[in-house]
Protein backbone atom coordinates (compact mmCIF):
# COMPACT_ATOMS: atom_id res chain seq x y z
CA UNK A 1 0.00 0.00 0.00
CA UNK A 2 1.35 3.77 -1.16
CA UNK A 3 0.78 7.03 0.66
CA UNK A 4 -2.35 9.00 0.28
CA UNK A 5 0.13 12.31 -0.86
CA UNK A 6 3.14 10.61 -2.35
CA UNK A 7 4.49 6.92 -3.58
CA UNK A 8 5.91 6.15 0.33
CA UNK A 9 5.20 2.69 1.45
CA UNK A 10 2.12 3.69 4.25
CA UNK A 11 2.99 3.36 8.04
CA UNK A 12 -0.30 4.23 9.79
CA UNK A 13 -3.64 5.74 8.60
CA UNK A 14 -2.98 5.55 5.14
CA UNK A 15 0.20 7.93 5.29
CA UNK A 16 4.10 6.96 5.17
CA UNK A 17 6.40 8.13 7.81
CA UNK A 18 6.86 11.52 6.84
CA UNK A 19 3.65 12.56 6.32
CA UNK A 20 2.18 10.40 9.62
CA UNK A 21 4.26 12.89 11.41
CA UNK A 22 3.26 15.76 10.11
CA UNK A 23 -0.62 14.44 10.14
CA UNK A 24 -0.26 13.84 14.09
CA UNK A 25 1.44 17.42 14.56
CA UNK A 26 -1.54 19.38 12.47
CA UNK A 27 -4.19 17.68 14.90
CA UNK A 28 -2.04 18.17 17.73
CA UNK A 29 -1.53 21.50 17.01
CA UNK A 30 -5.12 22.63 16.17
CA UNK A 31 -6.46 21.23 19.70
CA UNK A 32 -4.19 24.33 20.87
CA UNK A 33 -5.52 26.76 17.85
CA UNK A 34 -9.06 25.54 18.92
CA UNK A 35 -8.64 26.20 22.16
CA UNK A 36 -6.69 29.48 21.82
CA UNK A 37 -9.03 31.09 18.83
CA UNK A 38 -11.85 29.01 18.28
CA UNK A 39 -10.67 28.56 14.57
CA UNK A 40 -12.76 25.71 12.83
CA UNK A 41 -10.65 22.55 11.17
CA UNK A 42 -10.77 23.79 7.63
CA UNK A 43 -9.81 27.52 8.01
CA UNK A 44 -6.78 26.41 10.50
CA UNK A 45 -6.29 23.98 7.07
CA UNK A 46 -6.09 26.60 5.19
CA UNK A 47 -4.34 28.74 7.09
CA UNK A 48 -1.07 26.67 8.08
CA UNK A 49 -1.50 25.63 3.85
CA UNK A 50 -0.64 29.25 3.38
CA UNK A 51 1.59 29.84 6.02
CA UNK A 52 4.80 30.49 4.81
CA UNK A 53 6.50 28.80 8.23
CA UNK A 54 4.79 25.82 7.35
CA UNK A 55 7.11 22.33 6.35
CA UNK A 56 6.48 21.05 3.03
CA UNK A 57 5.02 18.11 4.31
CA UNK A 58 2.67 19.25 6.34
CA UNK A 59 1.36 21.92 3.58
CA UNK A 60 1.42 18.38 1.87
CA UNK A 61 -1.11 17.12 4.20
CA UNK A 62 -3.45 20.14 4.97
CA UNK A 63 -3.79 20.75 0.87
CA UNK A 64 -4.46 16.99 1.18
CA UNK A 65 -6.99 17.32 3.74
CA UNK A 66 -8.93 20.37 2.56
CA UNK A 67 -9.43 18.28 -0.77
CA UNK A 68 -10.64 15.19 1.18
CA UNK A 69 -12.84 17.91 3.35
CA UNK A 70 -14.23 19.39 -0.11
CA UNK A 71 -15.25 15.77 -1.41
CA UNK A 72 -16.93 14.67 1.99
CA UNK A 73 -19.09 18.57 1.46
CA UNK A 74 -20.07 17.04 -2.35
CA UNK A 75 -20.96 13.55 -1.04
CA UNK A 76 -23.09 15.14 1.73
Amino acid sequence: MRCRICSRPVKEKGFCSVHLKAFLNICEKFEVWEHALGVLWIDYLVNISKNSLTGEWAKEVAKHLIEDEGRNVKEK
